[in-house]
């Protein structure tokens, strides 16, 4: 389908915008990743998952990661934390090198990582306890976790008497309880169906919001990234690099009607550039033998 060739030029900035921009260039860098390589050997030779990784997130940044896929977006949120090493490059956090993980970073998962046989408030407890922490402050700590994703109600329940929704609640909530400076989440909501979906973005643009934490999220979801991010990191495929970081021009606070304002469409459509480029072919261009009789056609 051809795009409008009315749609606004994606780097168009508001006044608001760009003075938000300018603000959050002068917060302390909180991730830095600096020309980051990931090789995998395999029987064919060696594969480069990431080449020469730049990119940095400033504190209480709200950054997305978006790409076609095999563009590494999984294996770079692996790195940043800590459960898969690098070939080469580096890893900063708060200027300290990444060498493992660590409760100085949360993750969220897509698939649900709670554990079966812990109660809501018992696997928001596991994190501190592991560190030792005990007492009636944790537990105390623990409910306004709960409290804060909505599911005081829930505490005593089970991971299989939750939605999909609700497990993933208490995954972020657990993730939180450590206090992490950065939370990584990698696809966390491609599970869910479209409903709860949106339900979890509102969600966690409200913690985001009342939380000192800075969030990189993985997404293959165009809206989704446009949603919620201050900037979006575009990776290319073949091997994973970076496109182009984008700053978008959506003013805050998101609301759903912003889906078809001028400064979303022309992010969207920008997005949609990068990732499915006009003039690529090549591998990705199917061809179908006809199967049906002349004459029939369905467009």
């Amino acid at each position: 389908m051809t795009p409008p060739t009315d749609i606004l030029d994606y780097r168009t900035q508001s006044p608001e915008v760009s003075a938000r921009f300018s603000k959050l260039k002068e917060r302390p860098v909180v991730l830095s990743v600096k020309n980051l390589t990931k090789i995998f050997p395999s029987q064919n030779g060696d594969v480069t998952a990431l080449n020469s990784i730049d990119f940095e997130v400033y504190r209480r940044e709200f950054m997305c990661v978006i790409g076609p896929s095999g563009c590494g977006k999984s294996t770079l949120i692996r790195i940043l934390a800590g459960l898969e090493s690098e070939t080469s490059g580096a890893v900063l956090l708060d200027g300290n090198p990444v060498a493992g993980p660590g409760p100085d970073r949360g993750m969220v998962f897509q698939s649900y990582t709670l554990f079966p046989w812990l109660t809501v408030k018992q696997n928001v407890l596991f994190g501190p306890k592991m560190a030792g922490q005990k007492g009636a402050t944790v537990e105390s700590e623990a409910r306004q976790w709960i409290e804060m994703v909505g599911l005081s109600k829930f505490e005593n329940s089970y991971p299989h008497q939750l939605s999909g929704g609700m497990k993933q609640r208490v995954a972020i909530a657990r993730a939180l309880a450590n206090r992490p400076r950065i939370l990584l989440m990698d696809e966390p909501f491609g599970a869910l169906d479209a409903q709860t979906r949106c339900q979890m973005q509102s969600y966690l643009l409200k913690i985001w919001k009342n939380l000192d934490i800075t969030i990189l999220f993985i997404t293959h979801d165009l809206d989704e990234a446009t949603y919620l991010s201050d900037r979006i990191l575009v990776l290319k495929a073949n091997p994973g690099e970076v496109d182009e970081i984008i700053e978008v021009p959506v003013p805050r606070p998101r609301t759903v009607d912003q889906f078809v304002s001028p400064e979303f469409i022309a992010t969207k459509h920008r997005i949609d550039e990068l990732i499915h480029p006009k003039n690529k072919g090549g591998d990705d261009e199917l061809h179908f033998p006809r199967m049906t009789k002349e004459g029939d056609d369905v467009e």
